[in-house]
């Protein structure tokens, strides 16, 4: 969807409940964020035919989005950034979650937004296992940190053999991910095509597949921007500032930013990591650099159906 909607139904989501809103039909509820909330949200939108509308917050919103997609309902999944610059704008200075769902409801009247695509069960299995051992990883470097902070040797002897057991139940998920990838054939050969890129490897591969669908199948532009690794002008009358990038998919952008690390070391990026260097550019902008070169090369070898061509680089 790229047209304005003609009927709303906007929803702030929390851990616990759904509070929501709409247009030109007002609907002001607060709803558990369980699964009888959710279906007589999906009830109330069939009512309505509504184009349903809510901020992305990590978790919480799973089971909402499953919900929609198995009833066949468009929605937008708003950037929490983008809808709170557009309070602002719009005068909605107060925060409540019964006013951000009216926010919402205006967001969605105001702004054409594109309806997510929906996503493959098979495609949200590999999320959850992904978003876990991501989740020990941290565990892992948190307790890692406690460690070097503690002198008593018991205690260390317990740490460390805490740091084995995750360690042990990252390798275990790392193999659930190979698995389910053998499993999906198509998604084993993407992860196949992408793996052969240098700093590739099968997390990073897996991620892409997982929370980046849109790749092979968007410009250059479109993908960088995704991910947020688009530089963004800042100009006003002569003054020209400093590109940045924001924005975009954050956990698949620290991926590829440690991808490129290894990436900038490998013959088809170094001599391009060195020209950013003996310019004077910063390390970090070298890295982001490299990264959305890289990015522009996956989307590529995914659309064109090949592996990483060093050339093409």
């Amino acid at each position: 969807m790229s047209t304005l909607p003609h009927s709303i139904l906007s929803i702030d989501i929390s851990k616990d409940y759904l509070d929501t809103d709409g247009w030109p039909t007002v609907w002001r509820r607060r709803i558990p964020n369980d699964t009888s909330g959710v279906a007589s949200i999906v009830k109330r939108a069939r009512q309505l035919k509504a184009f349903v509308i809510f901020e992305a917050t990590s978790v919480y919103d799973r089971r909402l989005m499953a919900a929609l997609e198995k009833a066949g309902l468009a929605y937008h999944r708003a950037n929490p950034r983008k809808a709170r610059e557009f309070a602002k704008a719009a005068g909605f200075l107060a925060k409540t979650d019964r006013v951000d769902a009216a926010m919402l409801a205006e967001y969605a009247r105001r702004i054409p937004l594109a309806a997510a695509e929906p996503l493959a069960p098979e495609r949200q299995a590999l999320r959850s296992l992904i978003d876990r051992r991501n989740q020990l990883v941290t565990m892992r470097k948190q307790e890692a940190t406690r460690l070097k902070q503690v002198d008593d040797a018991a205690i260390r002897a317990e740490m460390e053999t805490f740091l084995i057991e995750i360690s042990d139940r990252v390798a275990a998920y790392e193999q659930q991910i190979k698995v389910h990838l053998k499993t999906h054939p198509e998604h084993e050969h993407v992860a196949r095509l992408l793996s052969s890129a240098p700093g590739v490897a099968l997390v990073t591969a897996a991620s892409l597949i997982a929370f980046l669908p849109e790749l092979g199948r968007r410009s250059a532009k479109a993908i960088t921007a995704l991910v947020g690794l688009a530089p963004l002008s800042r100009d006003s009358g002569r003054w020209r500032g400093q590109r940045r990038i924001w924005g975009g998919r954050r956990k698949l952008r620290t991926l590829l930013f440690l991808a490129a690390r290894h990436a900038a070391k490998h013959p088809a990026f170094a001599a391009f990591a060195k020209r950013l260097e003996d310019a004077g550019k910063q390390t970090k902008k070298v890295r982001i650099a490299v990264a959305r070169k890289l990015l522009l090369a996956l989307n590529a070898m995914i659309s064109e159906n090949r592996p990483f061509i060093e050339q093409s680089a």
